[in-house]
């Protein structure tokens, strides 16, 4: 089986980084891609060899070639585009966050299993050589027990010199600000690496600009295997960090920068480190997990339940900042 895939939406995602995976895995295909400026669909389809273009989602998803769809679209249409693709026949790759709540994962995840197709959320940073080699160690028990955590990734919002408004800091299209953009790849990284969550306290903010969607996070997670987790996202800090930390009984381990692959794991006596960069194309491994479960029937690496632990996680962290208190996961 060839994965024949089709791309909803055209912006700098799929240009850059979901895009050209598609068609640099043995075994996967990009046919067709789908953006509604038709001028820019035809010049995204020639520079990255796709059969044929089109302006609508209804003509792409009628395309009977496509096996599996990309949607590669701002958060708010996830939900009605999964639906739409699954009632068309076709697999389902969504972008993160997987959709604006759990309540819409929970359709996509029906109508994908009514269907008989397959979803997967978009969490690529999962088959990056460092994470796997994270989760390696920790089956490895090099660490003993896991007992703390700590996530740090900071940035700082340029707003468009045109004063335009991106759709990332719309409420309403992007579903929340730097946490959902930027932190939902870490907690799903948590999730991978320590198991699920179960509580959620947070202060999420408006600190320093003049946008409706958040520019810091704090948020103190409780897994289910006791462990704990600091995690603190801003979008208003001038040096940029990107830090993934866990430690246990017998050490800890330590990814800075996480994107750049450098990981060193100390212990009382000893450290070591390990240089394992991410690929040259950001979604590559995720692809070739993906390519590889279709091709031979094996178990999805990366199924729509999964991809709405993080989704749930959000949600939570966002009602705690509003409530003040802490939030159930289960109570979502």
């Amino acid at each position: 089986m060839t994965v024949k895939w089709g791309i909803i939406g055209c912006g700098n995602v799929a240009e850059y980084k979901g895009g050209p995976a598609l068609y640099n895995v043995a075994g996967s295909e990009l046919v067709a891609v789908m953006r509604r400026d038709a001028a820019k669909a035809a010049d995204f389809a020639k520079r990255h060899g796709a059969k044929r273009h089109y302006s609508t989602v209804e003509e792409l998803l009628a395309d009977e070639e496509v096996n599996a769809v990309y949607i590669a679209t701002p958060p708010h249409v996830h939900a009605e585009q999964t639906i739409q693709a699954a009632q068309a026949g076709k697999h389902v790759l969504c972008e993160k966050p997987m959709a604006m709540n759990v309540a819409q994962c929970r359709q996509m995840i029906a109508a994908c299993r009514e269907a008989g197709v397959e979803l997967w959320a978009a969490y690529y940073r999962r088959y990056w050589p460092i994470v796997q080699k994270m989760r390696q160690l920790l089956a490895q028990q090099a660490l003993g027990q896991p007992t703390m955590a700590r996530v740090t990734v900071t940035g700082l919002y340029q707003p468009p010199a045109d004063g335009s408004t991106p759709w990332r800091v719309l409420p309403e299209i992007a579903a929340g600000g730097f946490l959902t953009d930027v932190g939902s790849h870490r907690l799903d990284l948590l999730v991978y690496l320590l198991g699920d969550v179960t509580e959620v306290s947070a202060f999420v903010d408006t600190i320093t600009y003049d946008i409706a969607v958040d520019d810091s996070a704090s948020l103190l997670l409780k897994f289910e295997n006791g462990a704990q987790a600091v995690f603190s996202c801003h979008w208003n800090v001038g040096t940029g960090v990107d830090e993934l930390e866990i430690a246990g009984t017998a050490g800890r381990l330590l990814a800075h920068p996480l994107g750049e692959g450098k990981l060193t794991v100390c212990s009382d006596d000893e450290s070591e480190r390990f240089d394992v960069p991410p690929p040259h194309i950001t979604h590559l491994h995720l692809i070739e997990q993906i390519t590889g479960s279709l091709t031979t029937g094996g178990p999805n690496p990366l199924s729509g339940a999964e991809g709405m632990k993080t989704t749930a996680i959000l949600e939570a962290a966002y009602r705690s900042s509003r409530q003040r208190s802490t939030v159930a996961i289960s109570d979502l």
